[in-house]
């Protein structure tokens, strides 16, 4: 073959290359639309596993899983989890929240007080997203506060509602040693 051959072979594998990267691409936002909400579906992916900072009133930090801007240029945040329960807990309206602050915060744009957990169960494919209000930015500047003063030694902290999350917490030794040692005493796991 000639080198004129070559190189026209090489510009089309090329060419065949960039087709299919472009095809795969297509078909991998596809399959993330589909399982999006029915109102996000038009929306264009903005912000994807970003950090963002607010410093006033308080300074906090948060990383953004996914933020789709809709057609009114109002932005919607999206967490994806992964566990056993198709359910929401409190700690994803906070994580949501916490977002929303930082978000709006950095790039002085409105971020929708609703936004969605869409949960995949282990061992499923399908995710099911569920929709939630967030707290307002009063709230989240509260809880930042109430954190600052317990880590100062400020405000003594309260007991969680939920006990089966003390088994889960890094703090239950120091916070409730009853707790583990009864735990223990039973033969259950920490």
């Amino acid at each position: 073959m000639t080198a004129s051959g070559w190189s026209l072979l090489g510009l089309a594998a090329i060419v065949l290359l960039l087709v299919l990267h472009w095809g795969g691409r297509k078909h991998d936002a596809t399959i993330e639309r589909a399982w999006l909400p029915r109102d996000l579906q038009d929306a264009e992916l903005a912000y994807a596993e970003q950090r963002f900072q607010a410093k006033a009133p308080v300074a906090l930090v948060a990383r953004v899983d996914r933020a789709y801007r809709q057609k009114n240029s109002l932005l919607t945040l999206v967490e994806l989890k992964t566990r056993h329960a198709n359910r929401v807990y409190f700690a994803d309206v906070i994580e949501l929240s916490a977002q929303r602050y930082a978000l709006q915060a950095h790039i002085r744009e409105t971020v929708a007080r609703q936004a969605y957990v869409l949960v995949q169960q282990t061992g499923h494919p399908q995710k099911t997203p569920h929709l939630v209000t967030l707290l307002a930015q009063d709230e989240v500047v509260a809880l930042v506060k109430r954190r600052e003063a317990i880590l100062a030694g400020m405000v003594e902290p309260q007991y969680t509602r939920w006990p089966k999350l003390c088994r889960q917490c890094a703090f239950r030794q120091q916070c409730r040693p009853a707790i583990v040692n009864d735990g223990e005493k039973q033969g259950r796991t920490k």
